[in-house]
């Protein structure tokens, strides 16, 4: 397998071997979504110093994660649209459809995974285990890793098993070739 067919597909592959250069590229660009949103993340809270605190049943947090989370879900979901749609699924649908069901898909992700999941972990963090998210671990070159950069790590695993399974089955699944077996029918 060359890079170029690792990128775009062969016609050669078996569906098998389709499957496994998808998932592999799945896996690179996720890394780059990753990175994406993470470099968002660790930016915008290391520029944004302010605090806005909210309570909600007893439970304390600020207000500027969420906003942090939802900037950094915007740069991810658009890196992920563009390199999900040209190398892994290689579909050849309708852009604006497949970018509306993209986002449609990304925004049920944002609210129960990248908002909901994380703020529940943060305050499990802190509110049961009592430790804090910007508790030191480790310091390296300079950059301070904190327990909220753990968060953000476990998060973004989750996430990119959920989109993966949405983007395949939901949104890319009409664009893509019937021959390589990634689709019953054709609509």
């Amino acid at each position: 397998m060359t890079f170029k067919e690792l990128l775009y597909g062969s016609e050669r592959f078996t569906p098998k071997q389709e499957k496994t250069r998808m998932f592999a590229m799945y896996f690179f660009t996720g890394i780059f979504t990753m990175l994406a949103n993470i470099i968002c993340f660790v930016a915008f809270d290391k520029l944004v110093t302010a605090e806005c605190n909210v309570t909600v049943i007893r439970w304390s947090f600020d207000l500027f994660l969420i906003l942090n989370q939802t900037i950094a879900w915007l740069a991810a979901t658009l890196t992920a649209f563009f390199t999900n749609r040209a190398f892994v699924f290689r579909s050849h649908g309708n852009v604006f459809l497949e970018l509306l069901g993209f986002m449609a898909a990304r925004f049920a992700t944002l609210v129960t995974i990248e908002i909901g999941l994380f703020t529940v972990l943060v305050m499990l963090l802190e509110h049961n285990a009592g430790i804090s998210t910007d508790r030191l671990i480790v310091e390296i070159i300079g950059f301070d890793f904190t327990w909220l950069y753990v968060v953000k790590i476990v998060n973004s695993i989750v996430l990119v098993a959920v989109n993966y399974v949405l983007s395949r089955w939901i949104v890319f699944r009409r664009g893509m070739n019937k021959k390589d077996g990634n689709i019953k029918d054709e609509q």
